[in-house]
């Protein structure tokens, strides 16, 4: 019974070998197959004054799928070329009469830079020096031998490459076309970001119903300001986008610290220090909201260098990061807190030139608060407009 069953498990093993052998047999087939259609839609020409060598490589590139011309005349092949630009790849011997491999190559670059150029040789101790391979665009190099594999490698290779350069130029003739589809695609992707970016700054401010409309605010001061400092269009836009996204770094706060009544503990203060880092961790992935990063990560940095998170003073801030600064203190001042009451225009203009030269830029505090005094009636109203459309949000 048990030399049965010993002889049933050999029938069984003897099976899934021969099936294997006979899997391994078909996907070579298949590769043969692919590999011989592949094949079959290159055109070679080979140039050698050997004719043996010419007559082998017939037999082998033919058999093996290829379009053959061969010629043991170099000033023959170079006419074949010139008058027919349809050939794909060039074999060509290294020592010939009347010209060198070399020099035919280079003849032939001068009109055909797109030919795979394999160069042959007999002589292994007289190789064509690298700097002559890469000056003109020469494929590859290989010796001769009697059953030219190494050479038959280097062909399936060059096919692959040759699919590959098709694909490539396919491309770049609809590219015009695929260029508008990409922009296309880029302009939803950055449409899809900046919704859930915008969604994640309406959460900061929604985390405390008394920083509501915070950052509009802020955009709204930034943008005064900057209008009053004659600023360039651009640098308008980064105040009025800077402003927007500021504090999106408060999305990582836990909303007890955030909303908390009494003084914050030094544990709850660090966290609230990180969320500059924050914004800027998630901001800094996506290249639309590059320009605003300064504003993000150093808003809360002072002009005497006591601020955060680097601790950065005078010049060493940008100056739109000390114009979002002050605007973004001022509509603290200006707004009532779970600790404080609103300060009011008078106390809180009077905060901005206590702080001017430490906290602040004086030169900056001074356009604010000359703005203010001229015009804080408009300002005042149009403050009160984005409040009452926030309120509907």
């Amino acid at each position: 019974m048990w030399v049965i069953i010993m002889r049933l498990k050999e029938q069984k093993l003897e099976k899934i070998q021969n099936d294997q052998v006979m899997e391994r047999a078909v996907g070579e087939e298949n590769y043969d197959i692919a590999q011989y259609k592949a094949n079959s839609r290159y055109k070679v020409l080979v140039v050698d004054d050997e004719q043996g060598v010419l007559d082998s490589l017939k037999v082998m590139l033919e058999r093996s799928g290829f379009k053959y011309k061969g010629f043991n005349d170099p000033s023959n092949a170079l006419e074949e070329l010139e008058n027919d630009a349809s050939y794909n790849i060039l074999v060509t011997d290294y020592f010939m009469e009347p010209m060198h491999g070399d020099e035919l190559i280079e003849k032939i670059r001068t009109f055909n830079i797109k030919i795979h150029i394999l160069l042959l040789t007999g002589y292994k101790d007289q190789a064509p020096a690298i700097e002559t391979l890469k000056r003109l665009n020469i494929q590859g190099y290989c010796e001769k031998s009697n059953n030219f594999d190494q050479l038959l490698l280097w062909l399936y290779s060059a096919v692959k490459v040759l699919e590959q350069n098709k694909d490539i130029y396919t491309l770049m003739e609809k590219a015009t076309t695929q260029n508008e589809v990409i922009s296309e695609l880029n302009k939803s992707l950055e449409n899809s970001y900046s919704s859930i970016i915008e969604s994640l700054r309406l959460t900061v401010d929604a985390k405390d119903e008394y920083t509501k409309g915070h950052s509009d605010r802020v955009s709204y001061y930034a943008l005064k300001i900057g209008q009053a400092m004659n600023l360039m269009s651009e640098e308008l836009e980064i105040l009025i986008v800077g402003g927007y996204f500021h504090d999106i770094g408060k999305i990582g706060i836990k909303d007890h610290i955030i909303t908390k009544e009494t003084r914050l503990t030094d544990e709850e203060f660090a966290e609230i220090k990180r969320h500059p880092e924050k914004g800027f961790g998630i901001l800094k992935s996506n290249n639309m909201f590059k320009k605003i990063l300064p504003l993000i990560k150093y808003h809360h940095e002072k002009l005497d260098g006591t601020g955060y998170p680097e601790g950065l003073k005078g010049n060493q801030i940008p100056i739109l990061v000390r114009i979002i600064s002050i605007a973004d203190s001022f509509d603290a001042m200006m707004s009532k807190r779970t600790y404080r009451d609103k300060l009011g225009i008078e106390k809180s203009v009077s905060e901005l030139k206590r702080c001017s030269g430490t906290q602040f830029d004086p030169e900056i505090v001074e356009v604010f608060i000359k703005l203010i005094d001229e015009k804080w009636d408009k300002i005042n109203e149009e403050v009160e407009e984005i409040n009452r459309k926030l309120a509907n949000v």
